[in-house]
Parts: structure tokens; sequence; C-alpha cells
């Protein structure tokens, strides 16, 4: 009886891991996850596609949808391709731009490589906007200001990337 009990319970698991991975993507979490497991698997055209597809939904709310462009534009920059990372960055800035009347969003480490981006894509003048914006940020999160010396940089910056 023990043996046929675990049995069951074998096959049930099975048939929820096969509706698990066929099941239709409808949250956040599922369109993150998925893409992240195909990335990890260098498929990135695969994760770049259900990210977008995420995007294109619109019971997915600016912010999550904002996380997926910014998810896209990483995956993009690691692969060296500059001018399509900053057309996702440019996409998730304006809907952050959009929800920063209502939220407050943290420093992240990860937006000196943005500005990287921009410059690799030739686009100084937006790199040096999107700088200004984040240091404005600084009235709720001093981390910001880790941002001065790229603006530094980019002041100096002599088109020689």
């Amino acid at each position: 009886m023990n043996k046929l009990l675990w049995l069951l319970l074998l096959i049930l698991y099975g048939i929820y891991k096969f509706y698990k991975s066929r099941r239709p993507l409808t949250k956040f979490d599922h369109f993150y996850e998925k893409a992240f497991e195909l990335e990890e698997k260098k498929r990135y055209e695969d994760a770049l596609d259900i990210r977008n597809q995420g995007i294109e939904l619109h019971t997915l709310t600016d912010l999550e949808r904002a996380d997926l462009h910014l998810a896209n534009g990483r995956m993009l920059l690691k692969l060296k391709q500059y001018e399509k990372a900053t057309k996702h960055y440019d996409a998730s800035f304006k809907l952050a731009n959009k929800l920063a009347k209502y939220e407050e969003f943290p420093y992240s480490e990860g937006f000196d490589e943005v500005i990287e981006a921009y410059l690799y894509a030739g686009r100084k003048e937006d790199a040096l906007i999107i700088t200004n914006d984040m240091l404005k940020r600084q009235s709720y999160d001093q981390k910001f200001k880790k941002l001065e010396s790229l603006k530094e940089k980019l002041l100096s910056y002599e088109d020689s990337w």
C-alpha cells in the first residue's frame, strides 16, 4: 500500500510539473523567472521575447513593465548590443518617470552601467540628462550622490569610448 501511495504521489508531481511548464505566463514573476532561466541557458532571443510579451501585457503595472525593460537592457548590455540596450533603458526610464510623481525608487549599483551603455551607443547628451535626473533623487536617497563622479566624467568626456 505504501509503495502505491508513493507511486501515486510521483505521478501527481509529474503531472503538476508538466502543467506548470505549460501554464500561460500572466504575472510579472512568471515572465521574469522564465526569461531569467532562458538567459542562464544562453537563449538570449527567447529571453528577450518572453520579457517583451510581459511588457505588452497591460495587466502588469508600469513598474513591472519598467523592470522587464531594464532586465532586457542589462542583458543586451552584456551582449554589447548598446543601441538595443539603450532603447529598453529609454522605455524603462519613460515608465519610471511617469511613476516618479508617485513613487521613490532606490539607488541601484547598476545605474553607472546604464550610463555607459548610452556612451557606447554614442548618446552622451542622453547619458548626461539621465545622470542629472538621477542626481535629483538625492533628496530621498543619498546613495544617488555616487553618480556625481560619473557626471564629472561625462562633462570632461571626449567622444573616445
